[in-house]
Formats: C-alpha cells, structure tokens, sequence
C-alpha cells in the first residue's frame, strides 16, 4: 500500500499492491479522507473480492480446468452461508429499500426460512454463536443443507441481488460438475482455492482477534434479525486506516468457514 495521494479535502486515491504465489496484482483505489463507516468501504471491499476471483480463476483456466459455477445453478444457494456484520446490515437495509411489494415478499421468504429452521431444532443454535465450535458449526452446515432453505434472494436457481451478493458467494466456485453440487462430498467437489479470501478480512473487522473466528460472522438467513438486535456501534475512522487494516488483514489470514 502506497502512501495516499490527496484528490480533494474528501478523498485519497491509494495505491495497492497484492502479490501470491500465482499472481501479482496492481490497483488503485478511492476512499474518504475523513471520518467513514466500515460499512462506506463495502464496494471497495466486494471489488477486491471480484479481483481477487477472477485472478485465480484465470491461473485455473490457464491449468486446463473450468468455472462451472453458472446462472441457473443454485445448490450452492441452499447452504448456510456465512457474511460479515457489515454484510449482514447491508442485506437488512437491501431489503427494508425494496419496494412494495417485494419487501414483503422477500420477509416473509425470510419468516418461512425462520420457522424451518426453528421446527428442525437447528434455530436455537445458529443464534448462539458463542456456543460454536468446530465440530458444532460442520454439523450445523449439514443440518441446514439437508432443509434444502433456498436464499430469500434465489429467483429460478439465480441470484437476484448479485451484484450486492454476499463476498462469501462470490469467492464460492468449483470446476467440478454443477449437478454434483446438489449432492456433494469431499470427493465430487472440487473447490477453486483462492490464495486470500476477502470474507475473512472483512470478518475480523468488528470480532476482536480475542474472540474465535467462528463468533466473527452472521448466518445470513438471520441477517434481518440479527441486524435489528445488533445495531452499528462500530466508530467513524479516516478512510486510509479503514483500508490498511482490511490490508493487514487480508495478509494475516487464519482458517475461515465460509461454506
């Protein structure tokens, strides 16, 4: 990360350089100069995230394989997916800016997902994070594929807020076969490793480095919910030292479970 070049008294255009083992990567972004939100850093953070995808999935390519991944495949729009905070208030904002009357229609997918998960005894614990270990999120992951629960947002097996998709779903791709999505196991899926993964950056923003990854994000099924009970109290930061700490997070990366 370069020093920050001033463009006006309410921005900075920074330099930003990002190198792994299979690629090297030259960008420059804009960020506020003054006190910002996490949440104003959003579309810089999902346009790395879509940087990032499309860098690794060239060196895939170039490997001899192929992104499966589609519009019309959804299974993958059936698991429990994983979002920051952030992300989980900008879904609950996403919604309640719908008008009528698809905000209604889009709730009460939120309600029927809700009382499906409550009847299958798996509610109780995606509410209590702090309960999360390993073992107990894996199981959950499977519980909640089993209910086969489509995304509120899945419009025939498509996305339909994908261009404000989660960064969970978009660092989500394979090269196996699509169908094999709808029943998969370690040895039908072949997952496209990213070398970073913007999702567990973005995570640690607002969970202490005290506090188990697994407590850092917000199934988004719950997100509406979530997001009533949690309000934003997160201080405004100069947009610079936003971004190096989303930097340093990205360098320092730990395990994640993203789905």
């Amino acid at each position: 990360m370069s020093s920050p070049a001033p463009n006006s008294p309410e921005s900075v255009t920074i330099q930003v350089d990002l190198a792994t083992p299979e690629w090297k990567m030259r960008t420059t972004v804009t960020v506020p100069a003054g006190p910002t939100r996490l949440r104003q850093m959003l579309p810089l953070v999902q346009n790395l995230s879509d940087r990032v995808v499309d860098a690794t999935s060239q060196v895939v390519e170039s490997q001899g394989y192929q992104i499966s991944c589609r519009k019309g495949c959804g299974a993958c729009c059936r698991h429990l997916v994983a979002i920051s905070e952030m992300e989980a208030r900008h879904i609950r904002d996403l919604v309640n800016e719908l008008p009528e009357p698809r905000r209604s229609e889009i709730r009460d997918r939120f309600a029927q997902a809700r009382q499906r998960l409550q009847e299958a005894g798996l509610l109780k614990s995606l509410l209590r994070s702090a309960e999360w270990t390993d073992e107990k999120y894996l199981s959950m992951a499977d519980r909640y594929f089993q209910l086969r629960i489509p995304c509120p947002f899945l419009e025939e097996e498509s996305c339909s807020i994908h261009t404000e998709r989660p960064i969970t779903c978009r660092e989500y791709l394979v090269t196996s076969p699509a169908e094999n999505c709808s029943h998969p196991t370690p040895e039908t899926i072949q997952r496209v490793r990213l070398p970073v993964r913007i999702f567990n950056a973005i995570a640690r923003f607002e969970v202490p480095a005290s506090r188990p990854f697994l407590e850092s994000w917000v199934p988004l099924i719950l997100a509406p919910e979530w997001s009533d009970s949690h309000p934003d109290q997160s201080p405004s930061r100069p947009g610079p030292e936003l971004l190096r700490e989303l930097l340093d997070h990205m360098k320092n990366q730990e395990p994640g479970h993203g789905r």
